[in-house]
């Protein structure tokens, strides 16, 4: 399954909207019941973590869904948290929204703008989806029976063959799943995203300076994610990404490849060369 997947098989719920697209016969069809296209090979943005494994798209602004492996630590993809990455977002482009993709596809039947865009509150949420609501009943353009026809045949299918729990709260549901994953954190990023990977007894994280404008000192760099402690060189790996576009340098390129093979993270090394 090539370098997006590396060494994780197809999850089982990943494995039904397979199956649901080949029912189909149509990743339009797909598109319109789900919101977004099917993405399992060559989707990637510079700035896509290279721990993520994508499954989807929206179709829109580059803006793509993914598992997060947590550097290749999550056993089982099925239990792997849920990403949106909006690669157009240069400060902050991966959140998580999901703790699994079983409650990600529960959210995203009714409340996927959830997933790319920010509110300030509930209330500032649900005036947008009123106002959404209103828009597309005054809009020209209104769907056909049989487009409402394929969106009952997508929901009815994710209800029959997947176990998806009920969201009282879809807004509190998504800001819970993000402060959840704050207390998980070991070491923070500049995307926000963080590593879960624990310093050791005994090690110090001592932050080594990346800036977006400033090219970083590859000696050091190289000295630094050859001898830090491993979480703090996982740190690293993120705010390089968000900072710099690997294959515009490719000495830095080649530095980080390197570190990341040297640490058994021959899946992400792969992925860092498609972007």
């Amino acid at each position: 399954m090539g370098s997006n997947f590396g060494k994780y098989d197809r999850p089982p719920t990943l494995q039904r909207l397979i199956d649901l697209q080949n029912v189909l016969g149509d990743d339009e069809q797909f598109y319109l019941g789900l919101k977004f296209y099917l993405s399992l090979e060559d989707f990637r943005y510079f700035n896509t973590p290279s721990d993520v494994v994508i499954f989807g798209n929206v179709g829109m602004d580059g803006i793509h869904y993914g598992f997060l492996t947590d550097f290749s630590s999550v056993a089982d993809l099925e239990a792997a948290p849920i990403v949106c990455v909006c690669p157009m977002d240069f400060e902050r482009p991966t959140r998580i929204v999901a703790k699994n993709l079983c409650e990600f596809l529960r959210i995203n039947l009714t409340d996927g703008e959830l997933f790319y865009n920010q509110f300030e509150s509930e209330g500032k949420y649900l005036d947008a989806k009123n106002q959404w609501i209103t828009e597309a009943a005054n809009s020209p353009y209104q769907p056909s029976e049989t487009e409402k026809l394929v969106r009952e045949r997508v929901t009815n299918f994710l209800m029959e063959n997947i176990q998806m729990p009920i969201m009282n709260n879809p807004y509190h549901y998504v800001q819970h799943v993000e402060m959840q994953r704050q207390r998980n954190v070991a070491i923070q990023t500049q995307d926000g995203l963080g590593v879960t990977k624990p310093l050791l007894q005994g090690e110090n994280h001592i932050l080594f300076p990346i800036h977006k404008h400033i090219d970083p000192d590859l000696k050091l760099l190289q000295e630094y994610l050859f001898f830090s402690p491993v979480a703090s060189r996982l740190a690293l790996f993120r705010d390089i990404q968000l900072n710099y576009t690997l294959q515009d340098n490719q000495e830095l390129y080649r530095i980080v490849a390197d570190a990341m093979d040297s640490m058994g993270l021959v899946d992400e090394a792969a992925r860092i060369s498609e972007k």
